[in-house]
């Protein structure tokens, strides 16, 4: 009788320590859900940036090139002007 109280008291032991460790796996069950759910919202936040950044530079890059294309202008046009000024001079 002894050694079925000492065997119950040892599963009732155990029945609280497993209570316990499941309480402790659904706090972090709930902890990665919770972590999921910010690592998905700063991904979805730096892909808006990314985007942006990316809109952005693209911008940039068709001024440059637009600022590019007005400089040659220019100077296909000083060029014109010299030279047709040279022979209108003779």
């Amino acid at each position: 009788m002894i050694n079925n109280t000492k065997n119950q008291g040892e599963i009732l032991n155990t029945e609280n320590v497993l209570g316990k460790y499941k309480e402790n796996i659904e706090l972090i069950q709930q902890s990665l859900k919770q972590l999921e759910l910010v690592t998905t919202k700063l991904q979805s936040e730096g892909l808006v940036e990314i985007e942006k950044l990316a809109n952005e530079l693209s911008m940039l890059q068709k001024l440059s090139t637009s600022i590019e294309f007005k400089a040659k202008l220019l100077i296909c046009n000083n060029g014109e002007t010299i030279e047709t000024s040279t022979p209108d001079a003779m």
